[in-house]
């Protein structure tokens, strides 16, 4: 499918680093939740902003060899554990966030969530990409907006409102049956401890994300 020009150009940023921006059609071109969101934006006079990219993966460490070559630096941890899963964040002064995660060698079948989509999908798409929203718009009504040009929303909301971070997934588009990529919403609201706006993530809420990403 060919991206429109409101979406080409959004995407134009990444041209200077081929892989990402590769990438980055790919997931445009067969993600309808992340082309509607243009839609809107565009109608809306709202910056299309990249919060993060989510690579899945077998091994963190050596998935994230590319991306530390492109630059990027490691950050921090989310880990789960108790789900079988966890994640590092990656982070780069001219790309959004690499959100890299993968199931944990000694998990569970019914916890290896991960490794079944990269058994199906290899590890080199971006299982979803999550846009932020802009200042003072609340995510309720961005659900709202994308619902009436027939997005659907599997899950709830996670976090509350006015808490430092909000995020939903949408309905996973299908490929052979299985479920493949997402559109992540992410509401990013000021830390109350440091008065600025969140940017890490809340391992309990990207758990209730994980579950979502099968509906």
């Amino acid at each position: 499918m060919s991206l429109n020009h409101y979406i080409k150009n959004v995407l134009e940023k990444y041209k200077q680093e081929k892989s990402i921006y590769d990438r980055l059609v790919t997931y445009f071109e067969k993600n309808l939740a992340a082309r509607t969101y243009a839609e809107i934006c565009e109608g809306k006079g709202w910056d299309y902003v990249i919060d993060h990219l989510t690579v899945r993966a077998y091994n963190i460490d050596k998935a994230a060899e590319h991306f530390i070559n492109l630059g990027y630096k490691y950050g921090e941890m989310v880990d789960y554990k108790n789900e079988g899963w966890y994640a590092k964040v990656y982070r780069h002064p001219n790309f959004p966030v690499m959100f890299i995660d993968q199931t944990y060698d000694d998990a569970p079948k019914s916890l290896q969530i991960i490794k079944q989509w990269v058994d199906k999908f290899g590890d080199k798409d971006y299982h979803h990409i999550a846009v932020l929203l802009p200042k003072d718009v609340e995510i309720e009504e961005t659900i709202d907006l994308l619902k009436q040009k027939g997005i659907n929303f599997p899950g709830k909301v996670t976090g509350l409102k006015g808490t430092r971070l909000r995020q939903i997934f949408t309905q996973a588009e299908v490929v052979d049956g299985v479920p493949y990529s997402v559109l992540e919403l992410a509401q990013r609201n000021p830390d109350p401890k440091t008065g600025k706006i969140y940017t890490g993530f809340i391992s309990e809420q990207a758990d209730s994300l994980m579950k979502d990403s099968t509906l």
